[in-house]
């Protein structure tokens, strides 16, 4: 029997660079976080060079609603792979408390994850099962998160259980004896960071991601970062058995910024690859006419 067998990577969902700027991206909980109807967009481009590498887009928009400790989210994702498209469309909500100095916040993403695959990308050794392999199939499924988001003026932790549901889809044709297979395997990802203001213009922020799913290795990614003249953020990142990005963030006005990340392999990956490239852009929309916290450190 041939198996075709694409069970979302162990690296299920797409890795950012720049998360820390980003928050929503990895944790529904942090939705409102922001005090403002707050817009992202993220592109990744990896591995430049390689036929077929990854390409993703992921836009976020959240706010809170006024006067009150709900907020709520809407986000999509776009990421291309191969032969593979994935497009996600999600719905957030979130619910916060005071706790002790800060804010906890509790978060549901409800998604529906559309993939699509072109087997006539992939080239064959074997040319007999190209004649089977030539359409297209697309399939719908849906996908549910949950998240935890505690933050101060100096802190935040976080945890996201997702794709709780852990789906499957497959359709077998016995003629041929092949089966094509989608599963989702649901994954833990915990963050934490903290700002050390050292004087005005300086601060430096510290702050890490893991990853971890059943029979997958555990993805770490370390940053450390400075914040200078309340304009400017410079960091770098060492992600575990991959290799090291650096990325930068700068605030055009107090509502509106940008950043560029670049990473680099270390491993077998660094051959025959430019690298991968990540752009940002963020704006907040004081609707609700309050005094923005501008800049914020998270």
């Amino acid at each position: 029997m041939i198996v075709w067998a694409v069970p979302a990577m162990a690296q299920q969902d797409p890795q950012y660079n720049m998360y820390m700027f980003n928050p929503l991206s990895v944790n529904p909980a942090y939705a409102g976080s922001r005090d403002a109807l707050s817009v992202a967009l993220i592109h990744r481009s990896q591995w430049v060079g390689f036929s077929g590498a990854p390409t993703t887009q992921n836009l976020a928009i959240h706010t809170p609603f006024s006067g009150k400790n709900m907020a709520a989210g809407f986000q999509i994702m776009n990421d291309n792979i191969g032969p593979k498209n994935t497009l996600a469309i999600s719905g957030i909500y979130a619910y916060k408390i005071r706790l002790f100095k800060g804010k906890l916040g509790f978060g549901l993403r409800a998604s529906l994850y559309n993939y699509k695959f072109d087997w006539s990308k992939i080239n064959y050794k074997d040319t007999r099962e190209a004649t089977y392999n030539l359409g297209r199939e697309s399939y719908m499924m849906p996908s549910f998160d949950f998240g935890m988001y505690y933050s101060d003026n100096k802190n935040y932790i976080g945890v996201e259980a997702a794709h709780l549901s852990e789906n499957k889809l497959g359709i077998t044709d016995e003629n041929i004896n092949q089966t094509n297979t989608i599963e989702q395997n649901a994954h833990l990802t915990l963050t934490a960071g903290r700002a050390f203001v050292i004087n005005r213009d300086f601060i430096f922020k510290p702050s890490l991601l893991v990853r971890g799913m059943a029979n997958s290795p555990v993805l770490l990614d370390i940053n450390a970062s400075v914040f200078l003249k309340q304009t400017l953020w410079l960091g770098l990142s060492y992600r575990k058995r991959y290799g090291m990005a650096a990325l930068v963030e700068y605030y055009v006005t107090k509502e509106f910024r940008v950043g560029y990340s670049y990473d680099y392999p270390f491993n077998t990956l660094n051959t025959g690859n430019g690298g991968s490239h990540e752009i940002f852009v963020g704006f907040d929309f004081d609707i609700f006419k309050s005094k923005l916290i501008s800049p914020r450190y998270f």
